[in-house]
């Protein structure tokens, strides 16, 4: 049984480390802005210069505690550890192999495939218990192949016709 393809559940991407040294010197620049700002506070004489003082340390302070939330999130999800490769699907010149339910489904006995909006759907006629659903977008596929050679490569095993539709973007505007 030679494999097409295998679809692997998609991995989070990982912040970089120049978006890290970003937010570090954002960092630096407020708590630099904040050191000011307290400097200024306490040389005021000027009670209007001391109400003003107070707000911009407590804008700039709100400010430096979200950068610095923000830099150690990112640090942190750069520190785990890679996920494990799992194997979500494989396309084979025999059928196609649902990994997530240990079925193999032969060419012959799927009565349908339909690929809408990003979704794959199997039916069986015979079995409804090997029916699935599987959403492409959890998948590495797009790393791969475009959506159209995906459905072209399961065209060039399955004899039936393969039911794809996309929707269009829709602007939200309600027409």
């Amino acid at each position: 049984m030679q494999t097409e393809i295998t679809l692997y559940k998609s991995r989070q991407r990982k912040p970089g480390y120049l978006g890290i040294i970003f937010f570090i010197l954002i960092s630096l620049a407020l708590l630099a802005a904040l050191c000011a700002t307290i400097y200024l506070l306490l040389i005021s004489s000027n009670f209007f210069k001391f109400l003003i003082s107070v707000i911009v340390l407590v804008l700039i302070s709100v400010f430096f505690y979200g950068s610095v939330k923000i830099l150690i999130t990112c640090i942190t999800e750069q520190r785990t550890p890679e996920e494990e490769a799992v194997e979500i699907l494989s396309i084979t010149q025999t059928g196609i192999f649902n990994h997530k339910t240990k079925q193999q489904l032969i060419w012959d006995e799927i009565s349908e495939i339909q690929i809408v909006d990003a979704v794959l759907s199997v039916t069986v006629d015979l079995y409804p218990e090997k029916d699935f659903q599987l959403h492409l977008g959890d998948t590495d596929v797009d790393t791969d192949m475009t959506r159209d050679d995906f459905a072209k490569l399961i065209q060039g095993h399955y004899k039936k016709e393969i039911y794809t539709y996309n929707s269009p973007l829709s602007c939200g505007c309600g027409g």
